[in-house]
């Protein structure tokens, strides 16, 4: 069954039909995203996929009113996008073909851009782990794990936690102490640049 209605334009469905492909409209609720979500249990996500898919929908049926604007925010402010895990779960089991995973991350994106991320502890864990992923494959081209902790644990003030794996990693090869030798990452830098120049403005 598909919904025959595209979303109207400028609201996130269509932002995340123009990214995918598979407009948010054509979720009809049967539940199986949230169902097969490895993070969807008790505390953890506070709304499943389900219903972040359901406010998209809300939000174009109210387009041009404020109760859109309600929609939208609750949304992009969510936990439920930062603890997405990007297994493809989700996507695989939607019978829409809806790419709910692809949905997660374009809310991920324009919280950010329209400085309505979620502020959670946990939420802004996860955003700093971004961020210091995004710095060491910026700066290397590919990643440097000791440098990606030390850039976290800065940002989080998280500084023993997980310390006692360090030796066992050590020991697999898993922590590198130098970093790799770097690779051309000026497209990656280009980027990096855009988006950081839309947080800025937002």
């Amino acid at each position: 069954m598909s919904h025959p209605t595209s979303p109207p334009a400028n609201t996130l469905a269509s932002l995340v039909a123009e990214a995918s492909g598979v407009s948010p409209l054509d979720c009809y609720q049967c539940g199986r995203c949230a169902a097969g979500c490895i993070q969807n249990v008790a505390g953890e996500m506070e709304q499943s996929p389900t219903a972040i898919m359901r406010l998209l929908q809300l939000e174009s049926a109210f387009s041009g009113q404020p109760a859109a604007d309600e929609y939208a925010l609750r949304a992009l402010a969510s936990d439920t996008p930062w603890l997405c895990a990007g297994c493809l779960a989700c996507t695989t089991r939607c019978p829409q073909s809806v790419n709910i995973a692809a949905t997660m991350d374009l809310l991920r994106q324009q919280s950010l851009e329209r400085n309505v991320a979620s502020r959670s502890k946990r939420a802004r864990d996860i955003q700093a782990l971004h961020r210091s992923f995004l710095d060491s494959a910026v700066g290397h081209g590919r990643i440097h794990e000791l440098s990606l902790v030390m850039r976290y644990k800065l940002r989080t003030g998280h500084f023993m936690q997980d310390a006692l794996l360090a030796p066992a990693m050590l020991k697999r090869h898993k922590l590198h102490m130098l970093p790799p030798k770097k690779v051309a990452t000026q497209r990656v830098r280009d980027a990096a640049a855009r988006l950081r120049n839309k947080e800025k403005k937002a």
